[in-house]
């Protein structure tokens, strides 16, 4: 008996320690956005630097949402043909062909901003535009939208889509009827992945973006990296972190258990 409450203990000590070590970043940056440091010791503010955000940061917040939002569609777009194909198929370099469909996901962002920001610039005219924007941001998140669709897909039986022929569905109806509610957890796996990378992603749009299209992770590493960790700075942290928080919460309530094993249109 007491040997199990050790192992008991030990377990819940480790998990605590492990959940210490993930969230202390975000801890003291919360902190630090209700403190400030004075001469006679440590003062709490409440929420005076969260005051002091100001309207450009909200503002780029919303376009950061806009954009997350867009480009998750748009990797939906091109990755469910891509692994509905490698899911599917049995082809002659197929291998290749999933691994360059991925690469994006290996590439250094810094690699890939360069790249992007000369290409825009000499070719395409896209540099600094919302569009050039948005398909940059896609294309190198779309990798985290074809691997849980992929996953969802390789699992689903072709036997409900023969099924759906057999009763006289067309193509596009097995597609939007059945295949799609089937593989809903992958979907939404994909949108909260790639959602969440926009949002957080602040190297590749400072190559990108310009100074015209304001986008909260480009605004807040600027703001860190002119002011320090100030107040108000924290207080512009704590706030993508919360934002990051609640879309990752806003999926394990509506979608991750709702939906495990898929959803019905």
């Amino acid at each position: 008996m007491k040997y199990e409450y050790s192992q008991v203990l030990l377990k819940y000590i480790y998990l605590a320690l492990v959940v210490f070590f993930i969230l202390s970043p975000f801890i003291f940056i919360l902190y630090r956005s209700f403190t400030y440091r004075t001469y006679w010791g440590i003062l709490f503010v409440g929420l005076k630097f969260y005051s002091e955000i100001p309207q450009t940061y909200w503002r780029a917040l919303v376009n950061s949402l806009i954009v997350g939002l867009l480009v998750s569609v748009v990797d939906f777009i091109i990755a469910f043909p891509a692994a509905f194909v490698l899911a599917r198929y049995e082809f002659k370099y197929k291998r290749i062909l999933a691994a360059l469909l991925v690469a994006p996901m290996f590439t250094p962002d810094i690699v890939a901003g360069v790249g992007l920001a000369s290409t825009y610039i000499r070719y395409y005219g896209l540099y600094a535009t919302f569009l050039g924007t948005l398909l940059g941001l896609a294309s190198t998140s779309y990798p985290m939208m074809l691997l849980p669709l992929f996953a969802s897909l390789r699992t689903l039986d072709p036997i409900y889509e023969d099924v759906a022929k057999t009763l006289g569905a067309r193509p596009y109806q097995v597609v939007i009827k059945v295949i799609l509610p089937l593989i809903g957890p992958g979907i939404f796996s994909g949108f909260v992945l790639t959602f969440v990378w926009c949002l957080n992603n602040y190297l590749l749009p400072l190559f990108i973006t310009g100074p015209a299209i304001d986008l909260l992770a480009v605004k807040l590493y600027s703001d860190i990296r002119w002011w320090g960790l100030l107040g108000r700075v924290a207080a512009e942290a704590s706030v993508l972190q919360i934002a990051t928080f609640i879309m990752v919460l806003l999926y394990l309530k509506f979608a991750g258990a709702k939906y495990q094993g898929g959803f019905a249109l």
